[in-house]
């Protein structure tokens, strides 16, 4: 496996484990609380034929909130709704990188009526993805995925001006099973400088194949930034191959009309 694949894999894992808020240290811990809804996902499954319903199955994740706004944890739950006599059976549940937990303690009965688990203990170090999968009486079986990771900066390239600091990162993270990638151009001013951005690209190069999704900045017309400013373009990351490159670029002119490109790549 190629290093690049790797590391992709690593960043991704890292921002699976940051939650899509901020998490509070422990001076937050006795502020007051209130669990809010995050990311509910549920699907309709049918049998080999393709018509007969076999019920829904959805996954829910909420967070909890600080009357602060910082967010201090995530729980998980599985809600079941079988149909046309076919039961389903959860039986393990994951946040992504964590080890596989039981949905029920013992394991789970197959469940032929209406059905919610109870919610799963709160996790705080971690949130991401919540994974729960199970089976059906037919024998088949079933996965769902809620929530997302914070998005996590793989590679950067900054450069500083008098005009100020302007930086392009490559950022990854997972929206609930689909890898995602982003690129994101950032500029700090300095001295009373400004920069006007032109263009965003995320990219990559999988095997000699090149694909890339551009933001163009200066639509409908350019405009002269003279005050801290961001801007990204985000797409589905690829599946990598073998010999692989993935970028994001930033381009944009500096006061004195120079127009400059900044990339920020993993390659391998």
């Amino acid at each position: 496996m190629r290093r690049v694949r790797r590391n992709l894999a690593a960043f991704a894992v890292t921002a699976a484990l940051v939650g899509a808020g901020t998490l509070a240290g422990a001076s937050s811990a006795s502020a007051a609380t209130t669990w809010q809804a995050m990311d509910k996902v549920c699907t309709s499954y049918t049998a080999l034929d393709g018509v007969t319903p076999k019920g829904q199955i959805c996954a829910q994740v909420q967070k909890r909130v600080t009357d602060t706004g910082s967010v201090t944890g995530w729980r998980g739950r599985v809600i079941l709704s079988p149909a046309n006599g076919y039961g389903m059976k959860p039986t393990t549940y994951h946040w992504y990188t964590g080890g596989l937990v039981q949905v029920c303690t013992g394991g789970c009965t197959m469940k032929t009526a209406a059905w919610t688990s109870t919610w799963s203990p709160v996790q705080t170090l971690s949130s991401g993805p919540y994974k729960v999968q199970g089976e059906f009486s037919d024998g088949t079986n079933w996965d769902l995925h809620a929530s997302w990771g914070m998005w996590q900066t793989a590679a950067e390239k900054c450069a500083t001006y008098a005009a100020g600091k302007v930086c392009v990162r490559y950022q990854v993270r997972h929206y609930r099973d689909i890898p995602q990638e982003r690129s994101r151009l950032s500029y700090a001013p300095a001295g009373g400088g400004h920069i006007i951005p032109q263009s965003i690209r995320i990219g990559s190069v999988i095997d000699g194949v090149r694909t890339s999704k551009t933001l163009n900045l200066c639509d409908p017309s350019c405009t002269t930034r003279t005050s801290a400013y961001s801007a990204t373009v985000t797409r589905t990351t690829p599946n990598p191959a073998g010999t692989n490159e993935y970028y994001a670029t930033g381009t944009f002119k500096r006061p004195d009309g120079t127009t400059s490109t900044l990339k920020a790549a993993i390659t391998g």
